[in-house]
């Protein structure tokens, strides 16, 4: 009988160890890939690539910012697109991940996006913003912001990034 009891509880404790090797390495996962996304769009809106900017957000998409009115898809890519046409200034992001949650087709990333603008080469403007943002896997298998939350964080707070 005490043999039985040992076995049973070395048969627990190496599935339970495997379980949670299996979740600590599917998080990894969820990370890595978030982390290509927003790498990704990074990218394409330091390029000013107007497409592939509206593309990571939903057709649904609720955008709040603290201190503006909420927007959706068409006013978001339209600000893009302001953006974009602008000659004497240029708007580079970066950010830093800090976390993702995933459960099946939804996902939450905590992120800090850090904003530089430019004018005639000459840094005018920076700003770090906290956000939350909420995917949701489409029809096609593609991760979609279906919401996000941003605030900005005062000077005196700032990450050095």
């Amino acid at each position: 009988m005490n043999r039985f009891i040992h076995s049973l509880l070395f048969l627990l404790i190496t599935c339970s160890s495997g379980s949670f090797n299996l979740y600590a390495a599917n998080k990894n996962n969820d990370f890595v890939l978030f982390e290509k996304i927003f790498t990704d769009w990074t990218l394409a809106f330091n390029q000013k690539k107007l497409a592939p900017t509206c593309a990571l957000f939903a057709k649904s998409l609720a955008a709040d910012y603290q201190g503006a009115p909420q927007k959706n898809y068409t006013s978001i890519c339209h600000g893009f697109k302001k953006i974009f046409q602008q000659t004497r200034k240029n708007y580079q992001y970066h950010f830093k991940l800090k976390r993702v949650y995933r459960s099946g087709h939804l996902a939450v990333a905590r992120i800090t996006w850090y904003l530089q603008i430019f004018e005639q080469g000459k840094l005018i403007s920076e700003t770090q913003d906290e956000g939350l943002d909420v995917f949701l896997k489409d029809s096609q298998n593609q991760w979609k912001i279906i919401n996000f939350i941003a605030y900005p964080v005062p000077d005196n707070l700032n990450e050095k990034h």
